[in-house]
């Protein structure tokens, strides 16, 4: 071989060298510039849920929790479907969450949620087709190509799973990384544990006990206020005192535990009449007070008497009647004393009540230039 064939033989073996290093740089570059997108990608990814829970964090009960959870995974996860599935038999079942819709929130009985399977893992994802459809899913939610089902709680005893979906189905492919679901599974479980478990600790502080009403320490933070800042503008407001009549006679004779009857049967009879939300205190000993919002004098004095009959017709101690006395007084639209003031003025029409033989309803003097309401 000539040098002059070698040369071009090496020229052509280098070319190739290089061509081939080049090419190599080339994918090199391609494959570092896919690494760091998908690193960019993460942290937008992570930042975003770094914020998202943040706000959780801030949730004063499960209901905001939840709702900011679903609102937040929306909007910034380019999420087409958010749900949970909570087990109405486990801790959270006995929390409002009236705020969420029944597609936010679906209940589901005992044990179904360990019966379904998922409590084998903290993070399912399953591709979804009509051969491959999970059987929590409504028929409105045939577009769905993905899902991931989060396990909330501990996997031996679940209370709850969040499902997120896209109708992409590679977005939640089985082959996909769950670390970062693992990881929001259990910062929403654990937190919906803790925000449960602060609601029920600061329920219980201003609960009372034997009768299950709000205590003198609900009252409190509302006491000074205005009614408007409690109920609203323009509401007229009405407020029951109730106290039963000779009680400390009735409870040195006969004891505590039927003292304890006697108050936990008065509660009943004042709660049975009026909403769920209207706010029934005892006040301490036998004295409770019942607000009324958008309630007029005339319902008012309506239910105080229904309140003061069921109790005078109750058998629940033998050979003894139990009566209440009621004093009732209302606040016309347009008028915004404080709370105290109103209960002020129905505890003192109860106090006419009993001084006239107890077993009655009286009504608290209108102010001068107030609607009587009737």
């Amino acid at each position: 071989m000539s040098k002059e064939e070698k040369a071009s033989k090496v020229e052509s073996l280098s070319d190739r060298r290089f061509q081939q290093m080049a090419d190599e740089n080339r994918e090199l570059k391609g494959y570092v510039a896919e690494v760091m997108q998908r690193l960019r990608q993460n942290e937008r990814l992570f930042s975003r849920m770094f914020d998202l829970e943040s706000q959780v964090l801030k949730s004063t009960d499960p209901e905001d929790l939840c709702f900011t959870l679903l609102r937040g995974l929306r909007s910034n996860f380019e999420l087409d479907f958010v749900r949970f599935w909570l087990d109405r038999s486990s801790f959270i079942g006995g929390h409002k969450l009236d705020a969420l819709s029944e597609r936010d929130l679906v209940w589901v009985e005992n044990d179904e949620i360990r019966q379904m399977g998922i409590s084998r893992k903290q993070a399912w994802l399953m591709q979804l087709s009509p051969e491959h459809e999970f059987d929590w899913l409504d028929s409105q939610d045939r577009h769905l190509g993905s899902i991931a089902l989060l396990t909330l709680g501990d996997l031996d005893n679940p209370f709850g799973v969040l499902g997120v979906g896209s109708i992409d189905r590679d977005r939640f492919a089985p082959d996909q990384s769950s670390d970062f679901l693992q990881h929001l599974a259990q910062v929403v479980g654990l937190t919906l544990e803790h925000a449960a478990a602060r609601e029920h600790l600061a329920r219980l502080s201003v609960t009372d006990t034997l009768t299950g009403s709000q205590n003198r320490r609900f009252l409190q933070p509302h006491s000074h206020q205005p009614l408007s800042q409690w109920f609203g503008s323009e509401t007229e407001v009405a407020c029951i005192y109730a106290d039963v009549d000779r009680f400390k006679s009735l409870n040195e004779r006969l004891g505590d535990d039927a003292g304890d009857r006697v108050l936990g049967m008065v509660s009943k009879a004042m709660r049975q009449y009026v909403r769920s939300n209207d706010p029934l205190i005892r006040m301490g000993g036998d004295e409770f007070v019942l607000l009324l919002p958008g309630c007029s004098q005339e319902k008012a004095c309506d239910i105080a008497a229904r309140a003061v009959n069921c109790v005078a017709e109750s058998e629940l101690l033998e050979d003894e009647k139990v009566t209440v006395s009621i004093g009732v007084a209302y606040s016309p639209a347009g008028k915004d004393p404080a709370v105290k003031q109103l209960v002020a003025k129905a505890d003192q029409a109860m106090y006419v009540a009993k001084a006239l033989g107890g077993n009655r309803v009286e009504i608290a003097e209108s102010e001068q230039g107030d609607s009587d309401g009737s």
